[in-house]
């Protein structure tokens, strides 16, 4: 006589399948907050303003660096040509809108970034 098997694959297969549903779903209700109203700073000792570069990103759009405004579509193009040749050790600040979207400031973020510039603060009030 024959001794039954017990095939746990496809019972393995279908907990992957729910595992992967789960942690799509957490994810997505974790980061679907709406409010959030930042950007508000600790109260410690803020940190000294000696910027080389400033970029003020104001609600409308624009961006401001050094005092220069930019649109945001050109900005990317604009600031790699003004400063790429600027000395990447300098320090560049960043002061945002608490109001604006989320992929505004990255679009920003990731110019600077991709500018070659590795301290970058963030300012807050």
């Amino acid at each position: 006589m024959r001794k039954p098997e017990l095939n746990i694959t496809p019972f393995v297969d279908i907990m992957l399948v729910l595992l992967a549903i789960l942690m799509v779903s957490v994810t997505v209700t974790t980061y679907q907050e709406k409010s959030v109203n930042l950007p508000q700073g600790s109260k410690t000792t803020p940190a000294t303003k000696k910027a080389t570069i400033n970029i003020v990103i104001k609600k409308d759009g624009t961006v401001l660096v050094n005092g220069e405004q930019f649109q945001l579509k050109d900005f990317l193009e604009n600031f790699n040509l003004k400063y790429g040749n600027f000395n990447k050790n300098a320090l560049v600040y960043i002061a945002a809108d608490k109001d604006i979207k989320y992929d505004t400031f990255m679009k920003v973020y990731a110019g600077v970034v991709k500018t070659g510039f590795r301290q970058i603060g963030l300012l807050t009030k």
